[in-house]
């Protein structure tokens, strides 16, 4: 039986796809002496209480995979990207558009700004390529990577995405589709709102 290219994303946290051959995409987190930025997407009605004073962005989500690591155990997410407007969003080489499809469909069109002091705790950079695999199998019916994920249930592709999970201080590109996952122990506010600003890109240099 012939090894599916998966099993090394299973079994080993910490790998990039882009050293299993695939282009990775260029993008990297802006940093300065204020901070790192990222970008998060969200929907005009939820803007009040996101920029509200005492509020912010809501880690909402469990780590979503069988196995989390131990560090991770019981820890709660919120995502974002690494630019703006990121190039695997709408001209991915794999999945063409649907990171932008999905986006409008699951998340919203509104994007913020955000920018946390350099010492601030638990931002990752996972690869949503994992998830995109299967994604695009469902709407497509063909695997674009050829990673040889079992889709019936999610329990692959969501172990492969949290092992590929790398601390913000120790990525340096190789994710395909690179999203920002910021983290803390339970539900709860994870970005105060002092940190968030409205992104206007007629502003971008």
């Amino acid at each position: 039986m012939n090894a599916r290219l998966a099993d090394r994303f299973l079994r080993e946290p910490g790998q990039l796809l882009a050293n299993a051959g695939f282009e990775g995409d260029p993008d990297r987190m802006e940093s300065g002496p204020s901070g790192f930025v990222f970008y998060h997407f969200t929907r005009e009605k939820h803007l009040r209480d996101i920029l509200a004073e005492d509020s912010g962005l809501n880690a909402q989500l469990p780590i979503p995979c069988p196995e989390p690591p131990d560090e991770l155990a019981g820890h709660y997410a919120v995502g974002g990207f690494l630019q703006p407007c990121p190039r695997w969003l709408d001209r991915s080489p794999y999945f063409q558009d649907l990171g932008r499809q999905m986006l409008r469909e699951n998340v919203g069109g509104v994007p913020l700004r955000v920018c946390v002091p350099l010492d601030f705790a638990g931002l990752y950079v996972a690869d949503f390529a994992h998830y995109l695999e299967c994604k695009y199998h469902e709407r497509n019916g063909r695997f674009p990577m050829g990673l040889g994920y079992d889709c019936r249930n999610g329990r692959e592709v969501t172990q492969a995405y949290v092992n590929s999970w790398i601390p913000l201080g120790k990525y340096g590109g190789g994710h395909v589709a690179p999203i920002v996952e910021v983290t803390r122990e339970g539900p709860g506010l994870v970005v105060p709102s002092r940190f968030i600003e409205i992104w206007d890109d007629r502003r971008r240099t």
